[in-house]
């Protein structure tokens, strides 16, 4: 049964569950604060669960067009350079999963107008949305989709919200054209070759690959220090860069000579929530409104990508408006513990990264060199394999994994107004 669906944040998240939603038949609007599209937040990783989501929307043949695909994910040590850890991506991911590891700059993904009025507030009877222009609109569902200082939470909370927690990190994002990169004989090797790159060392790591074609080079820098938590415009301070980076790599450092400016965030995420959805199964939340999570394992756009089509796949199968409090149990069951543990793993990533000089980093790194993730029988802890990209053991199961499947998998065989599908 077609319902009409109101999506609060036209993020990747927003976007992503609105196209899903309108596959299904469903009547949705998107609204959102932004009045424009922005560059903010440049590069992010799109790996093969994401693109797998995209595939089945019909559109990731679209973004093809203006994504890098990297023959590889490297880890250097930060003073030198020296590669201690490498993760093959082409053609292995395709291979192994089905589908590419992709880099695509985050207004490419968006493709969409920012012109609509944000949501002011929003209320569980009925469900409303009010918005600033004191326009007041009903759905059958609302979708939180507003990012981690979410509005929306609050409503799913009972009123109370769960703020952010600061990690002891900010970033600064930046890009540097292709023809500055080629002019410098010590920098023309990073764009040309085509790898991820991420330079890490004690509490900071320099995170670095082409976008757009190969057009640009994007920089993400992280360092410890605070900014606004959920900004992304924030100018950052390019005296305080050159100072924290300042034993870095001498090629990453002649890269960074060429960034005139910069924006700064905050690195934080969420507590685990008591839920996503309201008392009375009208609102959920996805992406960072109900996940936010650090960046150190690159799944908080994949993770929100697959929110949107596990929402759609559950509420396609409701038959009428009584059956959606069972859809978006479905779908909580599903998602909640997923995104949960790598909410955690991205914490316990960014703690393997940021190990200070000595023994304890000396065999991190003699681990990372040791790991080629190409077979599943490369036994140890998790301690012995600090590249998680190369985790034979738990490659599969961000990459490898097909949401929509999960979905069907997890209906109930008869249940009361609840179609299999």
């Amino acid at each position: 049964m077609p319902f009409h669906v109101i999506i609060c944040g036209a993020g990747l998240a927003g976007l992503g569950a609105a196209i899903a939603l309108r596959r299904k038949a469903h009547k949705v609007t998107v609204l959102e604060a932004a009045q424009q599209l922005s560059e903010i937040g440049a590069g992010i990783q799109a790996p093969p669960n994401s693109c797998r989501v995209l595939e089945s929307y019909g559109i990731l043949d679209d973004l093809v067009r203006h994504v890098v695909r990297p023959e590889s994910i490297q880890f250097r040590r930060y003073s030198s350079g020296k590669v201690i850890g490498k993760t093959p991506l082409r053609p292995t991911m395709t291979d192994k999963y089905g589908f590419p590891y992709l880099l695509i700059h985050r207004a490419d993904y968006q493709e969409c107008l920012f012109d609509h009025p944000h949501a002011d507030k929003v209320e569980e009877s009925g469900p409303r949305v009010f918005l600033s222009s004191g326009e007041v609109l009903k759905a059958d569902v609302i979708v939180g989709a507003d990012g981690i200082r979410s509005r929306t939470r609050a409503c799913v909370l009972g009123g109370d919200d769960a703020s952010p927690t600061a990690s002891s990190n900010c970033a600064f994002r930046a890009t540097v054209p292709r023809d500055v990169m080629l002019a410098n004989p010590g920098t023309h090797h990073l764009i040309n070759d085509v790898h991820a790159n991420c330079w890490i060392g004690y509490q900071k790591h320099i995170m670095a690959y082409p976008i757009r074609g190969g057009q640009l080079y994007n920089l993400v820098m992280s360092h410890p220090g605070h900014a606004s938590v959920g900004k992304w415009n924030e100018a950052g301070n390019m005296l305080e860069k050159k100072q924290h980076y300042r034993t870095f790599d001498p090629a990453i450092l002649a890269v960074l000579e060429n960034v005139d400016s910069s924006l700064k965030w905050e690195l934080a995420d969420l507590p685990a929530l008591p839920t996503w959805v309201s008392s009375q199964s009208r609102v959920v939340l996805i992406g960072d409104a109900a996940h936010g999570m650090l960046p150190y394992l690159a799944q908080g756009a994949a993770t929100a990508t697959e929110d949107g089509a596990s929402l759609a796949e559950c509420l396609s199968r409701a038959t009428e408006a009584e059956a959606i409090p069972k859809a978006l149990a479905i779908f909580h069951n599903i998602r909640k513990p997923r995104c949960e543990t790598i909410q955690a793993l991205s914490r316990t990533n960014g703690d393997i990264w940021h190990l200070p000089d000595g023994p304890e980093q000396n065999q991190r790194d003699q681990f990372m060199t040791g790991m080629t993730g190409q077979t599943r029988s490369e036994s140890g802890t998790s301690a012995q394999k600090p590249n998680r990209w190369s985790d034979n053991q738990l490659q599969p199961w961000p990459f490898g994994y097909d949401v929509i499947k999960e979905v069907r998998h997890s209906i109930p065989q008869r249940p009361t107004h609840f179609a299999e599908n």
